[in-house]
């Protein structure tokens, strides 16, 4: 009996660690702020048409969200227009969030930074450039 007590304890205390990462990153986030994101801070642009370009990014940004729900869905959205929407999970040391779209056309990886009640900070490498993003809560 005490060998069963045991077990489930540890489950239990398993189970609630995870819970816990999960109860926090399940709400809806409001980007803040993307570092290392280019072209938009360049003022260097080749044409009127990428500086047109790199002005909607920044429109873009100001306006972009992530929900991440429960049952482990979650949606990008700018403004309240989703642009995609897919499944996700996290790896066991819970630092990793993989995202997997509904097309599943590619599968996008973020190391966990910090995740707090106010605050979340994901990044990414893409194209040998480290992206740090910025959430709030909504």
């Amino acid at each position: 009996m005490k060998f069963f007590l045991a077990i489930a304890a540890i489950i239990f205390v398993l189970s609630s660690c995870q819970n816990k990462t999960l109860q926090l990153l399940n709400t809806k986030w409001d980007c803040t702020k993307i570092e290392n994101l280019d072209p938009v801070n360049s003022k260097k642009f080749a044409s009127p048409e990428d500086s047109a370009a790199a002005a909607n990014v920044e429109i873009a940004l100001r306006e972009l969200n992530w929900t991440f729900n429960k049952n482990l869905s979650y949606q990008c959205s700018i403004g309240d227009k989703i642009v995609t929407q897919g499944n996700y999970q996290l790896t066991e040391d819970e630092k990793t969030l993989i995202c997997t779209p509904d097309s599943k056309n590619t599968v996008n990886r973020y190391t966990i930074t910090s995740l707090t009640e106010d605050e979340l900070i994901l990044s990414n490498q893409v194209d040998n450039i480290r992206l740090i993003i910025h959430f709030k809560t909504h």
